[in-house]
């Protein structure tokens, strides 16, 4: 049953194809994935380069926030292991390039078989493993068809996620089902990837691998030509209709501070700017290394971090709309209050953690978010009591990393 099901999988992306195409070519956020490194979504890699007589371990990410989660783990396993590093996105695969902690690093094939297979022919992994919620059916079951451990580490299935997986259940328990070991974050997670395996998969919880990345940063205010009594305020990672409702925040507390507006998509960097502008706003480029205006518009990739680092409050976005939020923990690592909306279901159990120890506060709407900045500007004990409860509620969360390098050597030592 499980050959009928990947042959009518294997169809359906065939056919699916030119119209993805099509899509990615006209669309401004994704053009730029379309004929990168082309060749490498083909699997045609080099074999001379994946030639080691260690086991190798391959590791595949979504994106870049994938990538920077494992990069402990890399740490962990290089000396040990060969290490093989897949990425779904350009962004990704340009980020791990410079952290030069794989040994072969490519695009992750597309997911039809005779690639997949040809894929796994060239790289022969001992260990396959998935990192969050990247589950393939061809790529499972050729790895299972090869005898290859699969494993899915920090495994998440937010809620609207798996009411597509229920829905698809007679399909995807037949892949499912061939993971050896998942290591989920929470136990809703567990519980939700036991129910999709019918059981039949041993299923652990470790927290997030996210709270053990070694923050650090070495970056001063005055890089960004920030005064030490400037209060400045960083919206990560914001979508839709957020930008809207920062810039009415900021209007309403008085216009003195300093903003970084950091939209998820840098597509959307002109239509904010006019936004701002329309308000009769001054805004300035973070690539043009002016931080004159009063807001800066992160229009680069890989500053988010930085500017975290020196920013008195963080919000999160995705969050006040229905996008299930983005990663509270970067802000809380830097000891920085967080601020998000009520839609975090991507990071559900650490929003609750945040909020439970007063490390964090959840927004409603424009007034709520300038409340909460007036609060922290005028009561710097306050600002700092927060941002303390943050960081410790990071540290207490502290394990995941290793629990999963044990299951992982575990399973290698096996082998």
């Amino acid at each position: 049953m499980s050959k009928i099901y990947l042959v009518l999988y294997n169809v359906l992306i065939i056919f699916a194809l030119p119209l993805i195409a099509i899509l990615f070519l006209f669309s401004k956020k994704y053009r730029k994935e379309l004929f990168y490194k082309i060749s490498e979504r083909f699997a045609c890699y080099d074999p001379s380069r994946l030639d080691s007589k260690k086991k190798t371990v391959w590791i595949h990410c979504a994106s870049l926030g994938e990538v920077c989660a494992v990069e402990s783990i890399l740490d962990s396993l290089r000396n040990d292991y060969f290490i093989v590093l897949t990425t779904l996105t350009k962004s990704g695969r340009e980020y791990a390039a410079k952290l030069k902690k794989a040994d072969f690093l490519a695009l992750l094939p597309l997911d039809i078989y005779l690639i997949t297979k040809r894929a796994f022919d060239i790289i022969e992994p001992d260990l396959f493993i998935l990192v969050e919620t990247e589950l393939w059916a061809s790529m499972l079951y050729t790895a299972a068809k090869r005898n290859v451990a699969i494993m899915v580490i920090n495994s998440r299935i937010s809620k609207k996620s798996f009411d597509r997986y229920k829905c698809l259940r007679f399909f995807w328990k037949k892949f499912i089902g061939l993971i050896n070991v998942i290591i989920a974050r929470s136990e809703e997670d567990s519980d939700r990837f036991k129910y999709l395996t019918e059981e039949k998969t041993a299923i652990f919880v470790s927290g997030n691998i996210k709270y053990d990345r070694n923050f650090t940063s070495d970056v001063r205010r005055k890089n960004f030509f920030l005064k030490e009594t400037d209060f400045v305020f960083t919206a990560g990672s914001t979508r839709g209709s957020e930008e809207a409702v920062i810039v009415d925040a900021y209007i309403k507390v008085g216009r003195n501070f300093k903003i970084f507006l950091a939209p998820r998509h840098l597509v959307r960097i002109y239509e904010i700017a006019k936004l701002v502008g329309d308000k009769s706003l001054k805004y300035s480029l973070f690539s043009e290394n002016d931080f004159t205006g009063d807001f800066i518009l992160v229009d680069v990739f890989g500053k988010l971090q930085n500017i975290y680092s020196v920013s008195d409050v963080c919000y999160v976005g995705g969050s006040l709309v229905d996008k299930g939020g983005q990663n509270p923990i970067e802000p809380a690592a830097y000891g920085k209050p967080v601020l998000f909306g009520k839609y975090m279901n991507n990071f559900k159990s650490e929003a609750e953690n945040f909020v439970k120890n007063n490390g964090a506060f959840i927004v409603k709407d424009s007034d709520d978010l300038a409340n909460k900045i007036k609060g922290f500007m005028a009561n710097s004990f306050l600002l700092k009591r927060i941002g303390e409860n943050a960081l410790k509620t990071v540290y207490d969360q502290k394990g995941a990393v290793s629990f999963t390098l044990t299951k992982i050597k575990e399973i290698l030592d096996a082998k």
